[in-house]
């Protein structure tokens, strides 16, 4: 039976059965980019500099002024005009001073001492003037001389003799544009601000910076056998996904704004997941993706949504789906805590990544440190490395969690297997 008309957002996007690990990849992450272009705006807010750490930048971002924007002193010195002696233009003196007033005048304007003062100067040949670091270089200035090379006796000032020839060079003069020119792309679309981004950003001019929205995530946890705490009974789990998917989400840059749990009950989950769908960009789901009776949320995702991708095909993991609605993303996950961290590693992540207008997180090159047997398809074993390579953990079942709490990676094994020493790839990790 057909499934319902595509939403106009996921237009050109191929749906995909038993997708491989790239594919599948791929095609998630065309889906957050392609939803994300759908929004008013783009998906594009304006913050300042203050809040801008940890948010991705939605457009390249210019230099509002070259870096530094004038030429300033590396050192506590003097700013010079040819080899020497000079003659220091003190205050007072209206020798140097390029508007008629008198060097102590300029002191009074407000501005910081050292940058007012000698910008306010030309130093003609064999003058001086003094300059503190960061402060503005004169014009026509030739070197700096470093306070503890510099000799004074009242308005002369000569080299130390024990100074080094090299503070005649033109040393200690930082050039304005030096780090960047005005007009030019500090930061790239996709990047990921640092701290860093920030406070250069800052020096650059800036005050704001267009972000990208960040992704607004729903979870759906399905099971009437899910307990939430304490001890549960012989037929009953704990759940496993309410404490640890949040923390994925952000670490792929979403926000988990909503969490609600559904009964197995086919009606109640149609209503859930209709009302999750219309406020958020991704709606995850948990349990319910196999074709057994007691499985609600495959047969819901079918009917409601446009699947993209019917089943990986990997281990674990397998009975995933990932699906578009009218105005968001669906991404089904098995109930198997394993299989559903695994599919959200690397369909979730994609997605987030592509509504975020990063690249996804790359697989990285491996080496198996041991003989890994053949299987029916590739599967994703939770691993840690050592010195002959990368080993599985233990308890590595789709239905466990200690071998991912022990990972620093996902190990890719091939369905022909690996020897020892053979090179395959590993997805790092996000914690």
């Amino acid at each position: 039976m057909p499934g319902p008309t595509p939403p106009a957002w996921s237009s050109g996007l191929e749906p995909l059965h038993h997708a491989a690990r790239d594919a599948a990849r791929t095609l998630a992450h065309r889906a957050g980019s392609a939803l994300a272009d759908s929004r008013p705006g783009g998906a594009i807010e304006i913050v300042p500099l203050d809040r801008a750490a940890g948010r991705t930048a939605a457009r390249g971002v210019r230099a509002a002024c070259s870096v530094p924007h004038y030429a300033s002193s590396a050192m506590d010195g003097y700013a010079v005009h040819g080899p020497g002696p000079w003659r220091v233009v003190a205050p007072g003196s209206r020798a140097g001073a390029s508007d008629g007033r008198r060097l102590d005048d300029h002191l009074t304007d407000g501005a910081a001492p050292g940058a007012s003062a000698a910008s306010a100067v030309t130093l003609a040949p064999g003058t001086a003037v003094p300059v503190v670091t960061g402060g503005v270089i004169p014009d026509s200035t030739t070197t700096v001389i470093r306070e503890e090379f510099a000799t004074r006796r009242g308005e002369l000032l000569e080299l130390s003799p024990d100074s080094p020839r090299t503070e005649l060079a033109g040393r200690h003069i930082r050039p304005a544009g030096a780090e960047c020119a005005e007009g030019e792309t500090v930061v790239r679309a996709g990047t990921v601000l640092s701290p860093a981004h920030a406070a250069f950003l800052a020096v650059a001019g800036r005050d704001d910076v267009p972000v990208c929205t960040v992704p607004r995530v729903a979870l759906l946890l399905t099971g009437s056998e899910v307990r939430t705490s304490g001890l549960p009974a012989p037929g009953y789990v704990r759940d496993a996904f309410s404490m640890s998917l949040p923390p994925m989400v952000k670490a792929f840059g979403g926000r988990t704004v909503t969490v609600r749990r559904g009964p197995d009950d086919a009606a109640a989950l149609r209503c859930l997941l209709r009302e999750l769908s219309a406020e958020h960009d991704l709606v995850v789901t948990t349990g319910g993706t196999s074709r057994s009776r007691a499985d609600f949320v495959r047969p819901l995702v079918q009917d409601e949504c446009h699947v993209l991708v019917d089943q990986l095909d990997l281990m674990p993991g397998h009975p995933t789906l990932f699906a578009a609605a009218r105005d968001t993303a669906v991404l089904a996950l098995p109930g198997n805590p394993l299989g559903a961290m695994v599919a959200f590693l690397l369909l979730g992540g994609a997605f987030l990544a592509g509504h975020l207008g990063r690249d996804p997180q790359p697989f990285a090159p491996a080496i198996a440190g041991e003989d890994l047997a053949d299987a029916r398809s590739e599967r994703l074993l939770p691993a840690r490395r050592h010195e002959d390579g990368w080993v599985p953990c233990r308890a590595v079942g789709s239905n466990m969690v200690r071998g991912l709490a022990a990972a620093q990676g996902l190990l890719s094994v091939p369905r022909d297997g690996l020897a020892r020493g053979q090179e395959t790839v590993v997805l790092p990790l996000p914690w």
